[in-house]
């Protein structure tokens, strides 16, 4: 049957505009309460030294933060919080510079990466001061993950290096404490992951950690870029738990394909993986460098139709007595209880997605090194206020009726977060209209 097709009555669309006081990013209000409730602008504009000129320290970082929150890029995100009045008035900034001015101040800001780094450590540590407990914990640890990550980079970019398997590009080194990111670097030329995590890890532990008395609860998950003696030592000078990957020692396979087979625990097919068979063991690591030797849990498999093993291992100072909470409430093995932990090392790895795609910091915005290790500071920041919100302002669980076990439950299961892209659609991304009555502003 031919049916013939009906078109709807055109319509017409008209547009007015108008010109309001309004803006299309007012949630920015909520990072700015939570800023002067944290008391952490005052924070940055004590511990900066005074800028020459029209614009403070204050007002131009406070701009470059609400500018990437709001999904700008670079230092252009300054110039759109510039150009919108009624966000200027949320944010309590009677102006803010215009991109080149924002360009200019990076490089004398660099000579002032130490205080960055300070600011940066002391805003985390107020949120996680203000956190509750058991959304921190995972296993019944605080996770303490240090790794790098390779920016976008070219022969004209100072700082860009090779990194074998990676390519060429800026490296990027952070300190992560929990969802927070408690330190970064940007490398300069010369400088490697391994020194750049070890001088963060030690600062955090002093500024961060045991103030906050998460010394003892806190647990640093590696990779195995920094199973060496410098690092492990470090972890256990400064009485860190630490599970380290370890395959990039030499010692490491040869060690558990000497294992005896009695040595081994089966744990079968892991379809999910493709392992047709696969076990775990606990043993002793030795390596020519070091000082001493220490506990490797290794862990071998091998896949349909293959005939040798293949074997993975890490370091670890914990004991049976360290992860019991972890064996008695999964019914595992030490061995198993320690792969456990490392492997949530996969998705503390994800947290940097936000930080390199929500605020488009794989990009560096500059040519010189100087003025983009600022920008990372700078960045760094803005994260911090945006994970911070959405960390803080989560609503508290129905305490008051949750059982014993209930409450052990969330101690070992990962919180779900909010990605930062979502704080900004949810909670940023709300238009506003802003007035003023009565010397307030509405």
């Amino acid at each position: 049957m031919v049916t013939q097709l009906q078109q709807s009555t055109p319509h017409t669309i008209k547009l007015e505009f108008a010109d309001e006081p309004v803006t299309a990013f007012g949630g920015l209000v909520l990072i700015e309460r939570l800023a002067a409730h944290l008391g952490l602008w005052r924070t940055l504009e004590g511990t900066l030294p005074a800028r020459r000129g029209h614009y403070g320290w204050g007002g131009l970082i406070k701009a470059l933060v609400a500018g990437l929150l709001s999904g700008g890029t670079g230092t252009w995100a300054a110039e759109e919080v510039r150009q919108d009045a009624p966000l200027l008035g949320l944010l309590s900034l009677p102006e803010a510079a215009e991109e080149v001015t924002m360009w200019r101040a990076l490089k004398p800001l660099a000579r002032e990466l130490d205080e960055l780094q300070k600011i940066q450590t002391i805003w985390t540590r107020r949120m996680l001061a203000r956190a509750r407990r058991p959304s921190l914990l995972v296993e019944g640890f605080v996770p303490l993950f240090g790794d790098g990550t390779l920016l976008e980079g070219s022969r004209r970019r100072e700082g860009t290096k090779f990194i074998a398997d990676k390519g060429w590009g800026l490296l990027w080194a952070t300190l992560w404490v929990g969802p927070l990111l408690a330190a970064q670097r940007l490398a300069p030329a010369g400088e490697g992951e391994i020194s750049s995590v070890r001088e963060m890890l030690r600062s955090v532990r002093r500024q961060l950690l045991k103030p906050l008395g998460f010394a003892k609860c806190a647990l640093a998950l590696l990779d195995s870029l920094h199973a060496n003696e410098g690092t492990l030592g470090l972890l256990e000078n400064e009485r860190l738990h630490y599970v380290v990957g370890a395959n990039g020692l030499a010692a490491t396979a040869q060690t558990l394909a000497d294992q005896p087979e009695g040595a081994w625990e089966q744990t079968g097919a892991q379809r999910a993986r493709g392992w047709a068979d696969s076990g775990v063991c606990v043993c002793w690591l030795q390596c020519a460098q070091w000082e001493r030797k220490r506990l490797l849990v290794g862990r071998r498999w091998r896949h349909e139709n293959e005939f040798l093993w293949h074997y993975a291992g890490v370091v670890t100072d914990l004991s049976e007595r360290g992860v019991a909470h972890v064996m008695s409430e999964h019914g595992l093995s030490f061995a198993r209880a320690i792969w456990r932990l490392y492997d949530l090392k996969g998705g503390l790895e994800t947290q940097f997605k936000d930080a390199l795609s929500a605020l488009d910091l794989h990009h560096p915005p500059c040519q010189e090194h100087a003025r983009n290790a600022a920008f990372y500071g700078i960045g760094a920041l803005a994260h911090t206020l945006g994970i911070g919100l959405e960390l803080l302002g989560r609503p508290a669980p129905a305490g008051a009726t949750q059982t014993a076990g209930q409450s052990r439950a969330r101690k070992r299961r990962p919180p779900r977060r909010m990605r930062l892209w979502r704080v900004r659609r949810a909670l940023l991304a709300v238009p506003a209209r802003v007035s003023r009555h009565a010397r307030q502003l509405v």
